[in-house]
């Protein structure tokens, strides 16, 4: 990855909000009939990453004081000719893609293989981004050549990493909507250039003197429980319990294919019953009725009554800072807390009907403010082991709904790619630990298909197929 950017450069620093994720890559991955052009794709990578010089930057630590602070080096001059503006790997599967899944894909099929998605050189953590001088996206792809289809048909596996303590859901979706805007040959919004030198991070601006404020240094952070310092046996429990998980308890990751009629039929009931009890409705999102549904379902039976769980949902809080002139709308880096959801027993989960917990999961979201994120901030500067989840729960069940930012939608008909059969995400950490209970959902296919993908112990995930096949029975009757 060698090669010298332009002289003229700027800096400009990460957040907290960044630092937390340092040790995480996250892979968005498409699964496309088609064979995608790699000389095509890498051609508008190389004009989205001109024109938008922060994705041509570098990672970079400043020591401050005791501590290191980590920004993007960003190259606002000419750039020699052999600086990596991003990076683009591919390879030909020996094997065909049936071997990996069914085609077409049943509603549970296993996810494909990381490996098919990203390239072993992609880094997993800050030092190895800064030391490799990586660039900070990252694509591959792996073809299945139509001749090794039983079909007929070529396919490709398309895989955009990123370091997550550069870009959250919001700033990978950003990406994306330019480079496909770059392939179809439309206009996108070009990012202005930040000023030459050291630069003031637009976030952080607005959150330091909401810092310094009396009120907000008067705030116990367990008002809070959005983020937790575990400390170091918190830590090795977590990952203890991970392993659990997957070593007795059988999990493993999966894509399970929700139908559009389905979701339908759950978020119109969920809405009838929520007017017929004088509770507003109209606020309530699909993603509300899902995560409530989500929780149901998994712990309908099989876990102790008494079990305490947290769901741990992020949501941005970009539109909750306020902004004097402008908009966060286009920040790319993390600007994300969880949704100060309350922890509940599994009792509690059960005797709630799936309407009332929609409308508690609904209420809780929508009171998110700007005090939990600085809580949150101040949680996360104080501690490096600082994690989103309650210490105090059982156990956490994560959720990450990025529907909305209609990254799955990626029209990749521009390079080759006809429909897309699935999606997949992963997150990569240098040790490789599964994060388990996990229900990710990632977006919609064409025909509407909600694609869910899952960490779940077997029993758990029997339970998600099972009541699927019961609302679709329910939908024939």
């Amino acid at each position: 990855m060698a090669g010298s950017a332009s002289e003229r450069e700027a800096l400009f620093p990460l957040t907290v909000f960044d630092r937390l994720f340092e040790r995480t890559t996250f892979v968005t991955g498409w699964l496309v009939r088609g064979t995608v052009d790699a000389e095509a794709l890498g051609s508008a990578l190389g004009r989205v990453t001109q024109k938008w010089r922060m994705l041509s930057g570098r990672l970079q630590s400043v020591k401050h004081g005791n501590g290191t602070k980590w920004h993007i080096r960003i190259p606002l001059g000419s750039l020699s000719p052999d600086y990596q503006t991003y990076a683009l790997t591919t390879a030909t599967s020996d094997l065909p893609l049936t071997h990996y899944v069914t085609v077409p894909l049943p509603r549970l099929s296993p996810s494909l293989p990381y490996s098919l998605l990203v390239h072993p050189s992609t880094p997993r953590n800050y030092a190895k981004w800064e030391s490799t001088g990586h660039p900070l996206t990252c694509w591959h792809l792996t073809h299945f050549p139509a001749e090794t289809s039983e079909d007929g048909n070529a396919y490709t596996s398309i895989g955009f990493a990123r370091c997550h303590g550069v870009f959250d859901g919001v700033g990978a979706a950003l990406v994306m909507r330019a480079l496909i805007a770059e392939i179809n040959g439309t206009e996108w919004e070009i990012p202005t250039l930040p000023q030459e030198g050291q630069n003031i991070n637009p976030m952080q601006e607005i959150l330091d003197p909401l810092l310094r404020s009396k009120d907000i240094k008067e705030l116990e952070t367990g008002d809070y429980r959005g983020f937790s310092v575990l400390g170091i046996l918190g830590g090795l429990k977590l990952i203890g319990w991970h392993l659990r998980e997957k070593f007795w308890r059988g999990a493993q990751r999966n894509v399970v294919l929700l139908p559009n009629p389905v979701v339908t039929a759950i978020v119109k009931r969920v809405r009838s019953e929520l007017k017929d009890h004088s509770q507003r409705s109209e606020a309530v999102t699909t993603g509300d009725v899902l995560v409530a549904w989500i929780m149901k379902t998994v712990y309908a039976d099989g876990t102790v009554p008494e079990t305490t769980v947290y769901c741990s949902n992020l949501g941005s809080f970009r539109s909750h800072l306020p902004t004097k002139g402008g908009s966060l709308a286009t920040y790319p880096h993390n600007a994300f807390v969880p949704v100060p959801y309350p922890t509940l027993t599994v009792a509690d989960i059960n005797s709630l009907s799936l309407s009332s917990l929609t409308h508690l999961l609904a209420t809780t979201r929508a009171s998110m403010s700007v005090t939990q994120v600085l809580l949150a901030h101040r949680t996360l500067e104080k501690s490096v082991t600082a994690f989103p989840l309650d210490s105090s729960a059982d156990e956490t069940l994560t959720i990450s709904n990025v529907s909305a930012s209609r990254i799955l939608e990626s029209d990749w008909s521009g390079v080759g790619g006809k429909e897309t059969l699935c999606g997949y995400r992963y997150q990569l950490t240098p040790t490789e630990v599964l994060w388990t209970n996990a229900v990710y959902l990632a977006g919609r296919l064409a025909d509407g298909t909600t694609v869910l993908d899952v960490t779940l112990s077997t029993h758990r995930l029997g339970l998600l197929t099972a009541e699927i096949e019961t609302q679709m029975a329910s939908l024939e009757e």
